[in-house]
């Protein structure tokens, strides 16, 4: 969904959006480590000042990732709040370093603010660096592969000891 910044009047504007999980996977187009199994619901508070917009607001959606240990798919859910400000221009210089005030600003290049992406990005800055389907997930063999959540593997577990470090068992403090 697309807001044309003219069309939010001084009083500001509330929005509740549903965004279907698939558009969302759609306007990614396949970038994302996760996607989208049930629809995305947001509360959006858009304030006006001239050509500046304030946008704050809540998101609740679902994610499918895949659990960095066992690599199963599960589902997570996530509700954050967030707040981003917009202006109107860009910045000229694309080398230019910015000063930390200029950081929290995002640059409009016409006049309308992209909902779905504005949806995508916040929804990508909470995903977890490391998905896990459970606390104590135990992750899968190094050996065959086998998934250790399911069963123990019949690989040899112990004794085995690199030759290059064997002499380390004989040392005492």
């Amino acid at each position: 969904m697309k807001i044309n910044i003219d069309d939010i009047p001084e009083a500001g504007l509330d929005l509740d959006i549903k965004e279907e999980g698939s558009a969302l996977d759609e306007a990614a187009g396949g970038r994302l480590d996760f996607s989208f199994p049930s629809p995305v619901e947001a509360h959006l508070e858009l304030s006006r000042t001239g050509a500046n917009v304030q946008v704050s607001g809540e998101i609740r959606a679902k994610i499918r990732l895949n659990c960095g240990r066992c690599l199963n798919e599960f589902d997570h859910d996530i509700s954050l709040n967030f707040s981003d400000y917009f202006t109107a221009g860009r910045v000229e210089e694309k080398d230019k370093e910015l000063k930390p005030e200029e950081l929290d600003i995002s640059y409009l290049e016409g006049t309308e603010i992209d909902t779905t992406a504005m949806i995508l990005g916040q929804v990508a800055l909470d995903v977890p660096i490391q998905p896990l389907c459970k606390e104590d997930c135990k992750g899968l063999c190094p050996k065959c592969g086998a998934d250790l959540n399911i069963a123990e593997c019949a690989c040899d577990k112990g004794g085995k000891t690199d030759e290059r470090l064997a002499k380390l068992k004989d040392f005492k403090k």
